[in-house]
C-alpha cells in the first residue's frame, strides 16, 4: 500500500501545470490522496477514471493534457507488456500516441462504471492499436539483413545535437496538440452516423462488416462511408490549417 501522504505528492506533482483541472476535481469531490485503503494501482486507477470523467464533460484540452500526463506511464507500461519481447515489431510508443489520439477523439464513448473504468476502457483501445499494427507489419517484407547492415552509424550525441532535439521534442509537442485541436474541430462537423461509424471501426476494431450489422449497413457501403468520412475529416483539417489558427488553437501551443 501507498504510504501516507504519497499519493497526494504524486498526483499533485504530476498534475501541478494544470492548476485548474487541480481545482476541477477538488470541486467534483475527487480526493487526490491515496485513501487509508487504496494500494498504489487503485489510487492511480481511481485517478485516472475521474480525470477522463473531466475530460468527457468538459472536452478541455488541458483536461486531456493532465489526463495524458498522469496516465502516460502505466498505459506504455501495458502496451510494452502486450507487445512482449519483441518491440521491434510492433513501437510501444506509436501504440501509446494512437491510443492516445484514440482517447482524444472519443471521450463520448466512456462509460464511467467504476473506479477502474478508464483502465479497462484505455487497454481496450491499446490492444486494438497493437493488434491492427502487427497485422499491418507483418504484410510488409522485412528488410535484408545486409542491407540493414551498411545503415549502422555511429549515434553518440553531443551537447548540440542535445539541445537540438530538445527544442525539436518541443515543437513536435506543440504541433501535436494543435493537430489534435483541429482533428476534434473537424469530428463535430461530422454527422452522427459519421462519428457512430469511425468509433465501431477505429476504436472498437470491428471490421466493415460487423460494423455493418450494428448500423444496419451493407459492407459495401460501410466502406463509402468510412472512406467519406476521413476524407471530411483530412479535407477539413487542410482547410484550417491553411487558412490561419484560430485563437483557441494558437492558445494550445502558446
Amino acid at each position: 500500500m501507498l504510504p501516507v501522504g504519497t499519493g497526494s505528492l504524486v498526483a499533485r506533482s504530476v498534475l501541478s501545470p494544470w492548476p485548474a483541472v487541480v481545482t476541477a476535481l477538488e470541486l467534483r469531490g475527487v480526493v487526490l490522496e491515496a485513501l487509508p485503503t487504496e494500494t498504489r494501482d487503485e489510487f492511480e486507477n481511481r485517478l485516472c477514471t475521474a480525470l477522463m470523467v473531466l475530460y468527457r464533460d468538459s472536452r478541455e484540452t488541458r483536461a486531456f493534457e493532465a489526463l495524458y500526463a498522469f496516465a502516460r506511464p502505466g498505459v506504455l507500461s501495458w502496451v510494452r507488456s502486450l507487445v512482449g519481447r519483441d518491440p521491434a515489431a510492433v513501437d510501444p510508443s506509436e501504440v501509446l500516441q494512437d491510443t492516445f489520439v484514440n482517447v482524444y477523439r472519443y471521450p463520448g464513448a466512456f462509460r464511467e462504471e467504476h473506479e477502474g473504468s478508464f483502465r479497462v476502457w484505455v487497454r481496450t483501445i491499446a490492444g486494438n492499436v497493437v493488434r491492427r499494427s502487427a497485422a499491418l507489419r507483418s504484410r510488409t517484407p522485412a528488410q535484408d539483413l545486409s542491407e540493414a547492415a551498411t545503415d549502422l552509424e555511429d549515434r553518440g550525441r553531443g551537447p548540440v545535437e542535445a539541445v537540438l532535439d530538445e527544442e525539436q521534442e518541443r515543437r513536435l509537442r506543440a504541433a501535436w496538440v494543435l493537430l489534435l485541436w483541429h482533428y476534434a474541430q473537424a469530428w463535430k462537423d461530422l454527422s452522427q452516423r459519421d462519428r457512430r461509424t469511425l468509433h465501431l471501426v477505429e476504436v472498437e476494431g470491428l471490421s466493415y462488416q460487423e460494423a455493418g450489422r450494428v448500423l444496419a449497413v451493407g459492407r459495401s457501403n460501410m466502406k463509402m462511408i468510412v472512406f467519406r468520412s476521413r476524407k471530411r475529416i483530412a479535407r477539413r483539417m487542410r482547410a484550417a490549417m491553411s487558412g490561419g489558427s484560430a485563437p483557441v488553437a494558437s492558445e494550445l501551443v502558446a
